[in-house]
């Protein structure tokens, strides 16, 4: 039989068409393997995650941020990806992790006592790689602890005529004292000048002047956050038989509530918890060792992804 030709009128040759067979041979093979795949994705698609369960393990990625005074500060996360972002605004206290540090998160679901009841409770029938907001509301977040709360006057008096001991002055100002020494106060920083010693007393007169712009509690000029700026409003040297009152007044405004940190007197840090500025008062709220004062008697919202699941 006579080889068949092609449209140019010359014959195939054999060559081609072993070629063209092995090429139809493989077109076979992948579509049906390209099925096999398909059938085996879509399996997988359709086969169930583990759903978390009362008493599971559970391991999650949080954002913990404040609902409001303001909204949206995050104050706590184990993603490295948000804990070193520096365009995400942080809370007052956020204290940002090693890299090593920012892992899954693990706990008891439903029964974990050691994190947030709402937070522990919420995972409870959520499944592997799901993501949840959890809002927990004022009454079953962080309480307001009263001994670590203090009132203190917008318009603050501070006696001109002050003394500490002989040890404290060395211990402060690193320095003996001695009559006529002149330095800057170390918690209001205006001038001082040591005007006696005796008995082991070291006799300070505060010489601030009227209209004078300071910052005890903190550095506001670095951070708008850290204190905030007081004015020096009165200096009478007669009042209180002669010991003298310096009147300081605490730039301090209402919107300025959970806005603004500091260290009081003795180094302690603290949160601004309200400004009330018709009654001339504001409160700090401290913070302990196990007490971070900014949380206490705020609404919060955790957003989690649940990683990982060990049945009980």
């Amino acid at each position: 039989m006579s080889e068949k030709t092609n449209a140019g009128g010359n014959a195939s040759p054999p060559a081609n068409r072993k070629v063209v067979a092995i090429l139809v041979a493989a077109l076979f093979i992948a579509i049906a393997a390209v099925g096999y795949v398909s059938a085996t994705s879509s399996s997988i698609e359709n086969e169930a995650l583990p759903i978390v369960e009362t008493g599971d393990t559970v391991y999650v990625d949080y954002v913990g941020k404040f609902v409001d005074n303001p909204g949206g500060w995050v104050f706590d996360t184990n993603k490295l990806s948000v804990g070193t972002d520096k365009n995400i605004v942080k809370s007052l206290y956020f204290t940002e992790r090693t890299r090593e540090e920012y892992t899954p998160l693990n706990f008891t679901a439903g029964l974990s006592e050691n994190y947030l009841q709402p937070f522990v409770k919420g995972v409870v029938g959520m499944s592997v790689y799901q993501t949840k907001k959890i809002l927990i509301p004022i009454e079953e977040a962080y309480s307001l602890v009263e001994e670590n709360i203090e009132v203190m006057p917008l318009v603050m008096d501070v006696p001109i005529i002050q003394n500490i001991t002989y040890s404290e002055f060395q211990s402060e100002y690193s320095a003996n004292p001695y009559i006529g020494l002149q330095f800057a106060q170390r918690f209001w920083g205006w001038e001082t000048m040591v005007i006696d010693v005796q008995n082991e007393k070291v006799f300070l007169q505060n010489q601030p002047t009227i209209g004078e712009i300071i910052s005890s509690f903190g550095n506001p000029e670095n951070d708008p956050r850290d204190g905030w700026y007081q004015k020096v409003i009165d200096v009478n040297a007669s009042a209180e038989n002669g010991v003298g009152v310096i009147k300081v007044e605490n730039l301090l405004k209402s919107q300025d509530a959970y806005q603004k940190k500091g260290l009081n007197y003795n180094g302690s840090s603290f949160t601004v918890l309200e400004v009330n500025e018709t009654q001339g008062w504001f409160t700090i709220i401290y913070n302990t060792s196990t007490y971070i004062g900014e949380l206490a008697g705020r609404a919060l919202l955790f957003e989690l992804t649940v990683t990982a699941v060990r049945k009980y």
